[in-house]
């Protein structure tokens, strides 16, 4: 939630969370953009530095030039506005949106689980891409630090607060000492701690501390106050890291006195110089060094960002140069600096004395003057003639220096422009159109890889923009085949398959569609797929239809076939139900083709015939009674012999009478 003087919603847009960072500065929140839905981090200066109308210009100029870095290893700022005065003491307080970058702090890793080597330099690496970004710009940091460097869960490097340190430290009425500088003194350059102009080679510097503390688990200079470390990055030799880590081989000591020399001049060039020089130092690291683990040494300043008093420009390299100053210093004794903070005296801390020669007789004195003015002209003569032939010398090997042309072609852009950087050259980009290279990659280059050229020599880069892209030509559909295929030829495509459809309307071999659709457009080359009709129509299912309603169906937009009607009785189906159909349902028929349906007419069945019942009704005889006798057997009739005349004839058997009886 936000602060008294902080509201819990900034702009009707941030909501702003907890506290996730304090600083000299600014205090860092949570936050949320509602309107795109996404997580922020909110910086939002602190009130006592917001009381000043000239630093609100500044910070919104440096805000805003910092937006247009957008590199993979700097923290992107999305936003920029004033909150309005919160209470009757309020002030208007700029804030900026940033992105919120998930991971930890390398201040947080070098006091936790420490650091390898091998990390530290990858870690470096990082840090070095994003300040070469941010010097082409022309945007010096002037605050590199560990807190200042956010590592991911992936192991990437973002590098935070671009701007800030420079927007505070132009802005004169925000200080409140004279000579005042801004920064963190661990990690602050001799030209910074000095107040004087500071240009990228202050940031390699800064760099330099960073990577120092990282393989020995300390800062360079350390001491009981911020000035008193100041002073010391004026004045004093850094340590070899190798004393306070054994384990690191020489190179790590060579690569650490030139990276903190004290004159910019004999430091790194340019951010690209230092990454190949940590390159190299990669490569003479032994692969089973472990974490460095931080030393207790004695550092009480503060690690935030803060204003101190300017140290002294003079470092008391010599005693000469001390004696020398010896006088002009008197009057600053004084100062609410040490002696040694000043940087006016030798090593241990005395004031060197004043040449005795005060009790000399000033004629002798005036005597050996003239002699003694013209040694010291001879010598600067000699000294800088030596010094000029050096310097031509230097001059001549460095115009003399070849280098060869790196093989960047088949790169992505960016590994390519920083390959052909590391080796000195500077790259110029172009683009056009390739069908064999991938976007964003690189085609060739001018002068070839191989070739040896001068350094600082500009490297023509052409990076590929894909294939070209062109359009499907818009009138393919209702041509024929052939036209269309010449159409697409024209346009600087390829045919692609041609698969057949049936249609209603179009004629066989007319295109009816195309993939991709006419208009659409593609790389050139590309293939376009073609749809013809195949002169056929695809035949609806009618069975079960009512005769009309598989007429209508024939007769369709997108079927258009004729019909033919034959009737079938039957006692089955209603009349007018199509009992079948000539073409099956869902196979192809040419175009305008006759369907024959066959059409139920229903009769009504035949009843079965009914028996005549007879004129009277007489019971159903028993079988039993009913049955006829079987007859018996024929036998033969017996022979009756003639009758004689001595024989009476038989006389027939008398016939019985009725009962009314009949008279002889």
């Amino acid at each position: 939630m936000g602060t008294p003087s902080t509201p819990d919603l900034i702009n009707d847009r941030y909501e702003v969370g907890e506290v996730i960072g304090r600083g000299g500065m600014a205090t860092v929140h949570v936050g949320q953009d509602v309107r795109l839905g996404r997580r922020v981090a909110i910086k939002i200066l602190r009130p006592e530095l917001a009381a000043d109308e000239s630093f609100h210009e500044r910070f919104q100029r440096e805000a805003h030039a910092v937006a247009s870095l957008n590199h993979h290893s700097i923290v992107a700022i999305y936003d920029t506005g004033e909150i309005q005065p919160q209470g009757p003491d309020g002030v208007l307080r700029p804030y900026i949106v940033m992105e919120h970058v998930p991971g930890q702090t390398l201040r947080e890793l070098i006091h936790g689980p420490g650091v390898t080597p091998g990390q530290a330099v990858e870690y470096m690496l990082g840090i070095m891409d994003a300040l070469s970004f941010s010097h082409r710009a022309g945007i010096v940091h002037r605050d590199i630090k560990p807190a200042n460097v956010k590592v991911t869960p992936d192991g990437g490097v973002k590098v935070m607060d671009f701007g800030i340190a420079r927007a505070v430290e132009d802005t004169r009425a925000a200080l409140t000492q004279s000579q005042a500088v801004l920064g963190t003194a661990q990690y602050l350059s001799p030209e910074q701690a000095r107040g004087v102009a500071v240009d990228p080679r202050s940031d390699l510097y800064s760099a330099a501390c960073v990577l120092f503390e990282m393989l020995t688990g300390r800062a360079p200079f350390v001491g009981e106050s911020s000035v008193a470390i100041a002073a010391q990055h004026v004045r004093d030799a850094p340590p070899a890291p190798s004393a306070l880590n054994p384990q690191l081989p020489p190179a790590v000591d060579r690569f650490m006195e030139r990276a903190l020399a004290k004159n910019p001049q004999d430091r790194f060039a340019d951010a690209a110089e230092m990454r190949r020089a940590l390159r190299q130092l990669a490569g003479e690291l032994p692969g089973d060094l472990g974490a460095t683990r931080p030393v207790d040494a004695t550092d009480a300043a503060d690690p935030s960002t803060k204003t101190l008093p300017a140290v002294g420009a003079g470092a008391p390299a010599a005693a000469v140069t001390a004696a020398g100053r010896s006088e002009d210093t008197e009057d600053t004794e004084a100062a609410d600096l040490t002696a040694a903070q000043a940087g006016r005296f030798d090593p241990d801390g005395d004031a060197a004395p004043a040449p005795a020669r005060a009790t000399a007789p000033p004629r002798r004195r005036r005597r050996w003057l003239l002699p003694l003015v013209l040694v010291l002209l001879l010598s600067l003569l000699g000294v800088g003639t030596v010094l000029g032939v050096q310097w031509w010398q230097g001059q001549r090997v460095e115009q003399v220096a070849r280098v060869g042309v790196p093989q960047v072609v088949g790169m992505d852009s960016t590994t390519a422009e920083n390959t052909l950087r590391d080796a000195g050259l500077e790259p110029s980009f172009t683009t056009r159109h390739s069908d064999s290279v991938p976007d964003k990659h690189v085609i060739s280059t001018d002068p070839a890889s191989g070739t040896e050229v001068d350094r600082n020599s500009p490297v023509a880069v052409v990076v590929s923009e894909g294939p070209e892209s062109v359009q499907v030509p818009g009138d393919l559909a209702g041509r024929p085949l052939e036209h269309a295929r010449q159409s697409i030829q024209h346009a600087g495509l390829t045919v692609g398959p041609v698969s057949t459809v049936n249609s209603a309307t179009a004629a066989q071999n007319v295109v009816l569609s195309s993939d991709p659709a006419p208009g659409a457009s593609v790389a050139r080359g590309s293939a376009v797929g073609l749809q013809v009709s195949s002169g056929k129509v695809t035949v609806p299912d009618v069975v079960g239809s009512s005769r009309a309603d598989a007429e209508r169906a024939l007769q369709a937009d997108d079927v258009r076939l004729d019909s033919d009607v034959v009737v079938r009785e039957t006692e089955e189906a209603e009349t007018g139900t199509v009992l079948e159909q000539s073409a099956p349902a869902g196979s192809s028929v040419a175009q305008g083709s006759t369907i024959t349906l066959t059409v139920a007419r229903k009769v009504s069945p035949t009843p079965a015939p009914v028996p005549t019942p007879s004129a009277t009704a007489t019971e159903t005889p028993d079988p039993e009674e009913t049955a006829e006798p079987t007859p018996a057997p024929t036998q033969p009739e017996p022979s009756v012999p003639a009758p004689t005349a001595t024989q009476p004839a038989p006389q027939p058997t008398p016939r019985p009478t009725g009962t009314s009886g009949e008279n002889g």
